[in-house]
């Protein structure tokens, strides 16, 4: 038995060459995508700063909203007091807890 193998585009250094061109094309895309949080990373800014999910009006302005936020931010606030939170998680909790409500209670209009 003979097996034969079909040279194609593939194999050449060429094809090799258009790989190597979009690898780098995306990588170029990926940094300025992700710059500020390369930058961040490089200046060495341990802190995650987490971005607001509601804001003071949208929770007035919103009963079911400000009563779930009490309720499940205050279930969080009380973790950490007693602490089975740590800084980190607490954050992130609070703030998986802050877009739950906000989706379950989008704002008025």
């Amino acid at each position: 038995m003979t097996t034969t193998t079909q040279s194609g585009f593939i194999n050449t250094n060429a094809a090799r060459i258009v790989a190597a061109v979009l690898a780098l094309l995306i990588a170029i895309v990926w940094f300025y995508n992700y710059q500020a949080d390369f930058s961040r990373l490089i200046s060495g800014d341990a802190v995650n700063q987490l971005p607001e999910a509601s804001s003071q009006a949208a929770v007035a302005a919103n009963p079911a909203l400000a009563a779930c936020l009490k309720k499940r931010v205050g279930d969080v606030d009380q973790m950490k007091k007693d602490d089975l939170l740590s800084g980190d998680k607490y954050a992130s909790f609070r703030a998986r807890a802050e877009q739950l409500c906000t989706q379950q209670n989008p704002a008025q209009q």
